[in-house]
């Protein structure tokens, strides 16, 4: 009896024993419906604002979802129906948790089934942000979170009326939404996540929209830490226009604090893929566009003045500006017209600006010019930017203006068939970038007002070599500045900058050269160089590098000033030294470094130039072709 009782006793022993064994094995505990309580951390750290005197407390949301994963990798979401710092979650959907140590993840879709990832899009809430990710470790059912993002947020407004965000899209050079690459080790790395690339992350306000007005209203977006380069924020309307602006400066976020950026978005702007529309594209007055896509016979017409148009990677066929415009080019655009219409046409009496980091190329034939402003009375303003504009077989000139303002960037006018690069009947104005114009007659034409160089990279070429079509005017120059009504000539004044002006048929600066028997009253009224590095050659034994005289009736310059102030003038005579200023008969002035140099002006050879202080001269040794003159200050 004794014995039976023994054996029981030790298969009971034995059992117990073979259990206690497969659960250490593997073997789960029963499921049991555990209630984990949260906090998030404080200060200035967010899944709900809620603004006291003395700053933000951090709360939780009712309806709030985490994602627990236990020790036997259970997955489950658990949900709270609390509104307060403290919280308790209960399961929603998914597995028990069975046995610690847990590891949580808010919100609940960040977890990604096994593979955390911050979202690409977060949803708009009013004074709040929505799911500020976080991240939560613990041996028992009391979750700490820590937060593993930082937050920006834009405080917006703006001037115009009627105005409700739809969407605000942050990209930079660094990556703000995507795969957490340290999902692994967040706690050793202090709950900081890390993602590669550069994908960028969009705050989606829903299809009503956000109101937006002049005092800032709040959106606010969780990314990583980062120091942020190349921040760009793009906000588009519910009315379909959008604006984008980009951080000169790094802009740094870090782990649980808040960036803020103050932005006033006052020109919004009828995103238009030119690919995909059907009929002419109409601009209203006043509304800003951006232009993306190729149609190569697509016409763009802006009704009005006040609207700035973007061309981002654009191929359009002809671009109509009836009002006061900005032109900005971002990548490379082109206006392309092979038949007999005019591809940026700009309305009498308006005033466009061209900017921007990228290139335009416009491009005509059969018609007045690539870029032709009405009556020629109009301003055109080039501060940055690449431009080409070229002009083919019956086409006359590259850039046809009233008032021409060039600062910067890279203008290219090139009239490869006929007349002149640059045409303007009002004042050309150089102060910066570089400027290429070349055509057949003229490089550079101002026939009405005064051209005045201060700066930049200039080169105006006069093309053609050998004999000129018929016409009313004749003029041919590298450069000239005349009057185009006889009663007041034009004054040509280079203060700076490199100015290369090239002659073959003619000079290359000149007043003008008239046919035999043709008698227009033009003249350039003076010429003052007074700074900068200046060369004028010509091919042609019959003129000057600088010429002032023709045939018929004398064209004539009033007066010619060299001072000292001049870095470099460089004369280049086509056969002989004695024309380097003028020919014929001559009525001008000329004065060097102060100095009445008038009886000298045709041949300046016979110049005693040791009466000169501050200015010297030197010659080649060729004389009888290619002599080269240099006035320049004397060491």
């Amino acid at each position: 009896m004794k014995r039976i009782i023994i054996l029981t006793a030790l298969a009971a022993a034995f059992l117990t024993a073979c259990n206690q064994e497969l659960n250490i094995e593997g073997n789960q505990p029963e499921a049991q419906s555990v209630v984990f309580t949260a906090t998030t951390e404080s200060p200035d750290t967010k899944t709900a604002l809620s603004q006291n005197a003395d700053g933000y407390d951090v709360v939780w949301n009712s309806g709030d979802m985490i994602t627990i994963i236990d020790s036997y990798a259970n997955v489950g979401v658990y949900s709270t129906s609390s509104t307060s710092t403290l919280a308790e979650f209960t399961k929603d959907s998914g597995a028990d948790a069975a046995a610690s140590p847990y590891k949580a993840w808010y919100p609940a879709s960040i977890y990604n089934e096994g593979a955390p990832s911050l979202p690409g899009t977060q949803d708009y809430i009013a004074g709040n942000i929505s799911g500020s990710p976080m991240y939560a470790e613990s041996s028992n059912n009391s979750l700490a979170f820590k937060n593993i993002c930082g937050i920006i947020r834009l405080n917006i407004s703006t001037t115009q009326t009627g105005k409700k965000v739809r969407r605000i899209v942050l990209g930079a050079d660094q990556g703000m939404s995507g795969a957490i690459s340290n999902a692994a080790t967040l706690v050793a790395d202090n709950y900081v996540a890390a993602v590669s690339g550069s994908d960028c992350v969009t705050l989606d306000c829903g299809e009503e929209g956000v109101a937006i007005g002049t005092e800032p209203t709040a959106f606010y977006l969780a990314v990583p830490e980062n120091s942020y380069t190349g921040l760009s924020i793009s906000v588009e309307t519910t009315d379909g226009l959008s604006q984008t602006r980009t951080a000169k400066d790094g802009i740094v976020v870090g782990r649980s604090s808040i960036t803020t950026i103050s932005l006033g978005v006052n020109d919004f702007m009828l995103v238009v893929d030119l690919a995909s529309t059907t009929e002419t594209v109409t601009i209203p007055s006043g509304v800003n566009a951006r232009l993306i896509g190729s149609k190569t016979n697509r016409t763009v017409v802006v009704e009005g003045g006040g609207s700035v148009i973007t061309l981002e990677d654009a191929s359009i066929y002809m671009l109509n500006l009836n009002g006061d415009a900005t032109v900005v080019s971002k990548g490379s655009n082109s206006i392309y017209n092979g038949d007999d219409q005019i591809p940026l046409f700009i309305k009498e009496g308006s005033a466009v600006t061209f900017r921007g980091e990228g290139s335009l190329n416009v491009t005509a034939y059969y018609c007045t010019g690539a870029l032709v402003c009405e009556n020629n009375n109009a301003d055109v303003i080039i501060e940055s930017g690449t431009y080409t504009f070229t002009v083919g077989v019956g086409s006359t000139r590259a850039i046809s203006a009233g008032n021409l303002s060039i600062s910067g960037g890279e203008v290219n006018a090139i009239s490869t068939d006929n007349y002149a690069g640059i045409y303007a009947e009002k004042t050309v104005t150089i102060s910066g970038g570089t400027v290429v114009a070349r055509g057949d007659a003229l490089g550079i034409y101002v026939n009405g007002g005064d051209m005045i160089i201060s700066g930049g990279t200039v080169t105006a070429e006069q093309t053609r070599a050998s004999t000129f079509w018929g016409g009313p005017e004749a003029t041919v120059a590298g450069i000239c500045v005349h009057s185009n009504d006889g009663l007041t000539g034009g004054t040509l004044t280079i203060s700076g900058g490199t100015v290369n002006a090239i002659g073959h048929i003619g000079p290359g600066i000149g007043a003008s050269w008239h046919r035999s028997g043709w008698s227009l009253p033009a003249w350039t009224r003076s010429i003052v160089f007074s700074g900068g590095t200046i060369t004028s050659s010509t091919e042609q034994s019959g003129f000057g590098a600088i010429h002032f005289n023709g045939f018929g009736n004398p064209a004539r310059c009033d007066a010619i000033t060299i001072t000292e102030g001049i870095t470099s003038l460089t004369l280049i005579q086509g056969a002989t030294a004695a024309f380097m200023f003028a020919s014929g008969d001559v009525k001008a002035a000329l004065t060097i470094d102060g100095l009445d140099m008038t009886g000298y002006l045709t041949d300046p050879s016979t110049v005693d130039w040791t009466s000169l202080p501050n200015l010297q001269r030197t010659v080649s040794t060729t004389v009888a072709e290619n002599d080269t003159w240099t006035f320049a200050p004397k060491l």
